[in-house]
């Protein structure tokens, strides 16, 4: 689910925001969350919330926009930060927080619909290529290519890469949504495995090309197996 943040001062061009940003025909789910101070988006930032994009007005009440931006990017380097402005001279300034575009108000609909486009092109592109968990209350990157499997350990998930081990708080379920399920298959309840890194698929047991040995439940045999033909059928084409 992309999380979205409009912190705009302005009730006219927040409601204009928020009126094309729901009538824009998103791929994904999204959640869109409002603020009229910086100091509350940096607040929520501080606490927790992660944003995905952010349309940041540059002149707020008392308060610079570039000022906000950079406390967010202290703990969200990520996140995609749109300026909004009424004065060009002020767009040139986001470079300094590396924005990823400017809308110039009063905000055409043909234009913040080319960079929701965009954005919501390059989020997924980025989800797909690394898996992003947190660990406490910070943000660990790991290449999905590198992942050999998700193994539920209670309310944990641990994350298994040729490399490393982690563990995060998560559950198995809400996993298997997230994940492209063209890579990654529940081969068992407690199992996630990554297609790429599987060497054989053996009866109720799929061999990794690091050697481990990932139990398949008997329901799950044939569509895993299935999962993994099509998979390699893939790289062939």
């Amino acid at each position: 689910m992309l999380k979205i943040a409009i912190c705009e001062d302005e009730e006219q061009h927040k409601k204009i925001l928020v009126d094309l940003i729901g009538r824009y025909p998103f791929e994904a789910e999204y959640c869109l969350t409002t603020f009229k101070h910086g100091y509350e988006l940096v607040e929520a930032n501080r606490t927790g919330i992660k944003f995905d994009i952010i349309f940041l007005d540059m002149r707020l009440d008392n308060e610079d926009g570039i000022d906000v931006a950079n406390e967010i990017r202290k703990t969200n380097a990520t996140v995609r930060i749109i300026i909004t402005t009424s004065l060009i001279e002020y767009a040139i300034q986001g470079y300094s927080v590396n924005a990823s575009d400017f809308l110039l108000k009063p905000l055409p609909e043909e234009k913040v619909f080319h960079v929701l486009e965009k954005l919501e092109h390059d989020i997924r592109l980025s989800k797909n290529n690394y898996h992003e968990i947190e660990i406490n209350n910070e943000r660990v990157f790991i290449k999905c290519d590198e992942i050999l499997y998700f193994e539920s350990l209670g309310r944990k998930i641990k994350v298994a890469t040729f490399e490393s081990e982690y563990e995060y708080y998560y559950t198995i379920s809400a996993l298997e949504k997230e994940l492209d399920s063209l890579r990654f298959v529940l081969c068992h309840r407690s199992y996630i495995i990554h297609l790429k890194n599987v060497k054989s698929i053996k009866t109720k047991t799929a061999i990794l090309k690091n050697g481990t040995m990932i139990p398949i439940s008997p329901k799950r045999n044939q569509k895993v197996y299935d999962a993994f033909t099509r998979y390699m059928a893939g790289l062939i084409e």
